[in-house]
């Protein structure tokens, strides 16, 4: 089955940790593929988005903005998934063949007295019954609207490397992205926007916990910060060749090009360490591992075993599943999240 948590990212709420944390998934969430062959495999994946539309609704999901491959089983069928969803689905940019928007562009949500703007977005795919509008155009148009009315805005983006570099260099006010379509597991958000991808194999869930004081200021990604002082800490020692106590001006002195690293590397260590020093605003992150250490809902157990019988009605028993050292008491959760 498809991985229910496939791109799936916790946000802790700001102030009151008594309140639901927002839950938010950047698309490719239904299936594993643009394209998915006609007969028994259709039928099957059909019935896992279901079980994910289900699941969704009952973790408390809070925005979904669709990929390209949601729309593996046609529009029809992502519509039918939009009817039945609790959470919002959004997309400033994927329109029908009349380039009306198929959902809305963007949603507020309110938590801990602050107001999260949530805007969806996806890369140009090829479709039949879909028209996917310019990224770039479709978010100029409503960035600064969402901006006006939010304390802190997020971008769902489905995007290619290629669109996720142009959103850098056009230094669009956004305080942070989740990415999918990548197959890329972020340890940091890097040193642009802040930008977390989750992968593609849905047995990963992301929780972000953001502390935000003053909306006006720049949110500072600690992960970051810490993992490129680590990082370029090691890489100047290593080039001490044994001597901590080293001068690397002295030592390389004679050959610019590693004399141009230590610089740099240099300047990226002050860069960390000034944002860690100054930072008012802050976004911490934790990875957790789905299938061994989170708790079973039994609510959701019960939405994908009843999911799994009509698979096996469908195309007969499933293979069994090795469970050595899973820790849900037999359950085979063949990637999904089952809890939060």
């Amino acid at each position: 089955m498809g991985g229910l948590a496939r791109k799936a990212t916790i946000l802790d709420n700001l102030i009151n940790n008594n309140e639901h944390p927002i839950v938010l998934d950047a698309g490719d969430l239904y299936f594993k593929k643009d394209n998915l062959d006609p007969g028994v495999t259709l039928e099957s994946a059909k019935i896992n988005a279901e079980i994910i539309t289900e699941s969704f609704n009952a973790m408390g999901c809070d925005a979904f903005s669709p990929g390209s491959k949601d729309f593996a089983a046609g529009l029809d069928f992502i519509l039918e998934q939009y009817k039945n969803a609790n959470f919002k689905y959004i997309s400033s940019n994927i329109a029908n063949k009349n380039n009306k928007l198929l959902f809305d562009p963007y949603t507020i949500i309110n938590r801990g007295g602050f107001k999260i703007g949530v805007i969806g977005l996806s890369s140009f795919f090829d479709s039949q019954e879909v028209t996917v509008l310019d990224p770039f155009h479709s978010l100029d148009l409503i960035i600064q609207e969402v901006n006006n009315k939010t304390d802190l805005l997020i971008l769902l983006f489905n995007a290619s490397q290629q669109d996720l570099t142009k959103i850098y260099n056009q230094n669009y006010d956004i305080d942070m992205i989740i990415s999918s379509k990548s197959r890329t597991r972020s340890s940091d958000g890097g040193s642009k926007i802040p930008t977390y991808i989750a992968g593609d194999r849905g047995k990963i869930l992301y929780k972000f916990k953001f502390n935000l004081v003053d909306k006006d200021l720049p949110i500072v990604d600690l992960a970051w910060c810490e993992n490129t002082i680590s990082r370029v800490t090691d890489r100047l020692d290593k080039m001490k060749m044994g001597d901590i106590n080293a001068d690397l001006y002295s030592i390389y002195k004679n050959d610019k090009k590693t004399l141009n690293r230590v610089i740099s590397y240099e300047a990226q260590l002050d860069k960390a360490n000034q944002l860690l020093e100054n930072a008012i605003n802050t976004l911490q992150f934790e990875r957790i591992e789905l299938g061994k250490t989170v708790f079973d809902r039994t609510d959701i157990l019960k939405i994908v075993d009843e999911g799994k019988l009509k698979i096996k009605e469908l195309v007969g028993p499933m293979p069994p599943v090795d469970n050595h050292d899973n820790h849900h008491h037999g359950h085979n959760h063949d990637g999904h999240d089952h809890s939060h």
